[in-house]
């Protein structure tokens, strides 16, 4: 199955200098976490909800300065294989897609998910994604240290 078969074709975008408030406003109107900042058409950079979330700057911040600028993108007629295989390289749930270097859509883990097809490459994925390099020194903490 090809990318462009799936894929988000639904390209919410930003400019660079927007604020933290206005972008996080566009996710929710378009129930999105993830948006490309483009700067006069030209890929600047993408943010998800996780990056503002996890932040929490100043609402009046511009944008830029949460972007992510070394963007992964695949072309839309590679397989679904490649497309995960490199979310698991890099640990990420969603990529840019592109066509002669011509941003077409973007594909989620969702997206793959909802063909119920490569359920194991998909859980693999997952797992390392979500894996959690934890520092057991410093979380030393029980359920109990909690009282209520």
């Amino acid at each position: 199955m090809k990318i462009k078969d799936i894929m988000s074709k639904k390209l919410i975008t930003c400019s660079p200098d927007d604020n933290i408030l206005f972008v996080s406003n566009l996710m929710n109107a378009w129930d999105v976490g993830f948006i490309l900042i483009m700067n006069n058409d030209e890929l600047y950079g993408v943010v998800t909800d996780r990056d503002l979330v996890c932040d929490m700057a100043n609402e009046l911040s511009q944008i830029k300065s949460y972007a992510t600028k070394n963007v992964i993108t695949i072309d839309e007629n590679e397989d679904i294989t490649k497309a995960l295989k490199l979310m698991k390289t890099h640990k990420i749930k969603r990529l840019v897609i592109t066509n002669h270097r011509e941003i077409t859509g973007v594909l989620s883990l969702s997206d793959i998910l909802m063909t119920n097809k490569h359920q194991d490459m998909i859980l693999d994925t997952i797992k390392t994604i979500y894996e959690i390099n934890r520092n057991d020194n410093y979380f030393n903490a029980d359920v109990r240290d909690f009282p209520l």
